[in-house]
């Protein structure tokens, strides 16, 4: 039996069955909407798969039998780590493990609370943490706890009060700090990349660099963070340039803000800790820039949370071999994505993908459509047609709605898969196919099982390696990047020049739960873009569907413009012209701005004076309206 792994709490025992995880729970790994537990989302061998974590009390890892969760795995102890949850935190603990247990790459000298995205590697066995984003509660150097507190608070202040605030992470453990530091089984300190940090001698570096209104704390054991208010991306990016400069080598840096990569605390600091994995010893990078974009059948597929990361390298793994897969998740996850993927890394690219959706399929043709006809089979069958198996040949079959399939339907298509090859209906000869199976459901197969609705042959047949998709609510790191790319598509097909996202309108898309999943936030972008007029240059609340904004809060959003018709005043205008007056305002700033630079000869301090604006307020909102400057220094 190969390396497998699996897990469920005290009171349910977990199984392994050829290396694939098997949850006697939840056999299919689904996630089911709602769920407000924390939970880690696991992948071993070729599969992957879900373990909710208690409300609180002790989670034991390891090989031993009697163990919370259990990995069956050679290079994990016997009891190898401990998980303590409380009512706010999760914290980690090795249990004096032979090889160690890693977050994020370093090997745990002292117990660790973990944060959403967090990594941990256990063996051979990947656990990517995951919880529901917790509301704030309230600065030297910091301890995680209160530095997270003082970023929620920071967070919250930006939201309100439409303010900038920017998380400026450094990586402090060298240049093995990328990916390879993550998947390191070694026991050696310098396999991880982990060095002795002197947080003695960095709090010296910082001196004079750091502003009082600055909170700076150690979140890992070698991770530096710095809450930077009223700072947008871009003067982070000069304040991370000066500080490499003074910190001792190597270091390197990663950049996120609210809300440009997220509104809350968790989702900064893993999107700051990949921007600076990704930028390379001295350097530093955004969150924006670090995340990866990739075609997939000419879909965009955004993969910037730690989950969906090794999701993607299971995809190309998997891809490899002939297996079947089933892919598990919410509706509009993006399972159709994920098996275009398989297909488009695996050796079959070159032949066709047939993606067939089971609930769409008529219940009296939906053995014509998948396994063929002869000609009078039925009526109407003029002419003999294959199926959509046949057709498939030498390419892959994805089964999407796996769970809709009719019981009889399933005994058949049972069989084909078994003997890989069909009977056209009206026919009583065989026709050899080859095809590769994928197949997705956003059911929990585990009760249409008990309830008898679903083969169980059929279900293990179909399941050799299973991939979970998280929801989008929990990759709330992709929400922002996604949201941006959609807007930008939108614009691309209405040939409109491109539109940017208001902070305030970012945070409610942040917020959203969004039960539709990345298929919702696409058709919410859609909306977004078309109700835009051609004077806007951004969306804002009042453009988003009311299924997003309450429509009691849209209506507050959507002031109309006074009625003004005195000499130098605004013109009386019609009531179709009402626009929402912050729109107006913004308008009118942004004019007011450009003439105010263009008189002044682009001197950023005179012209703040020159129209009674704080010099900082006016250096964020030319990064906000994107106004293109010439000299940037002050005169």
């Amino acid at each position: 039996m190969g390396a497998g792994m699996s897990g469920v709490a005290r009171e349910k025992r977990a199984k392994t069955e050829g290396g694939a995880v098997t949850l006697s729970a939840a056999p299919d790994g689904s996630l089911q909407a709602g769920d407000a537990r924390c939970y880690l989302l696991c992948f071993a061998g070729d599969s992957s798969a879900v373990f909710h974590l208690p409300t609180s009390g002790e989670v034991v890892i390891g090989r031993a039998p009697q163990c919370d969760l259990y990995l069956e795995d050679r290079a994990v102890s016997r009891q190898h780590a401990q998980l303590l949850i409380t009512d706010t935190e999760v914290r980690v603990t090795d249990l004096d493990s032979r090889h160690g247990t890693r977050v994020n790459g370093e090997r745990l000298r002292r117990p660790v609370y973990l944060i959403a995205g967090d990594v941990m590697t256990i063996g051979n066995q990947t656990l990517v943490f995951h919880r529901f984003a917790r509301p704030g509660t309230s600065r030297g150097l910091l301890d995680p706890t209160s530095l997270r507190q003082r970023l929620e608070e920071e967070i919250k202040r930006s939201v309100d009060y439409d303010r900038n605030v920017a998380l400026l992470l450094f990586d402090l453990a060298g240049p093995s700090a990328g990916s390879s530091r993550a998947d390191a089984t070694d026991d050696s300190d310098d396999a991880a990349g982990v060095t002795p940090v002197d947080r003695a001698g960095i709090v010296a570096a910082l001196a004079g660099h750091v502003r009082l209104i600055d909170a700076v704390g150690f979140i890992g054991q070698s991770q530096l963070a710095i809450i930077m208010p009223e700072i947008g991306t871009q003067h982070a990016g000069a304040a991370a340039s000066v500080l490499l400069a003074e910190l001792p080598a190597p270091v390197q840096a990663g950049i996120s803000s609210c809300a440009d990569d997220g509104c809350d605390a968790d989702t900064l600091i893993s999107a700051a800790r990949a921007a600076a994995h990704a930028a390379g010893p001295g350097n530093w990078t955004t969150a924006a820039q670090a995340a990866s974009v990739v075609d997939i059948a000419g879909r965009a597929v955004v993969v910037a949370d730690p989950a969906m990361r090794r999701v993607y390298d299971l995809i190309e793994k998997l891809a490899a071999s002939d297996l079947p897969i089933l892919i598990t998740g919410d509706t509009g996850t993006g399972k159709e994505i994920a098996a275009a993927a398989i297909h488009h890394y695996s050796d079959r690219n070159q032949g066709p993908f047939v993606p067939i959706n089971c609930a769409a399929l008529p219940t009296s043709l939906v053995e014509s459509e998948l396994f063929g006809h002869e000609k009078g089979a039925f009526t109407d069958a003029r002419a003999a047609r294959p199926g959509l198996f046949e057709r498939a040949r030498g390419g892959t079959v994805f089964l999407d709605e796996l769970g809709e399939l009719d019981p009889a339907i399933q005994a058949k298509l049972l069989r084909v898969i078994e003997t890989q090859r069909v009977t056209r209906v009206g026919d009583v000869r065989e026709r050899a196919i080859d095809v590769r199976l994928v197949a997705a459901t956003n059911r929990d197969l585990s009760a249409e099982i008990s309830a008898g609705r679903f083969r169980q042959d059929l279900f293990f047949r179909l399941s050799v390696a299973r991939i979970v998709l998280p929801p989008l609510r929990d990759r709330r790191r992709e929400v922002a990047i996604l949201a941006r790319l959609f807007v930008a598509k939108a614009c691309q097909r209405a040939k409109r020049p491109p539109l940017a996202i208001a902070p305030a309108a970012m945070h409610r898309l942040c917020a959203h739960t969004w039960p539709g999943n990345v298929r919702e936030l696409e058709n919410a972008m859609k909306y977004a873009a078309a109700t835009a007029t051609e004077r806007d240059t951004e969306i804002d609340v009042w453009h988003l569907p009311e299924g997003i904004v309450p429509a009691d809060d849209a209506a507050t959003d959507k002031a109309p413009v006074g009625e003004l018709s005195s000499p130098g005043q605004a013109p009386r205008i019609g009531p179709d012209e009402f626009r929402p007056i912050k729109q107006e305002v913004q308008e009118l700033e942004r004019a007011r701005m450009i003439e105010a630079l263009e008189a002044t000869g682009q001197v950023q301090n005179k012209a703040a004076a020159l129209i009674s604006m704080p010099l900082r307020t006016f250096v964020t909102k030319l990064e906000r309206y994107k106004i293109p400057t010439g000299r940037k220094q002050r005169g």
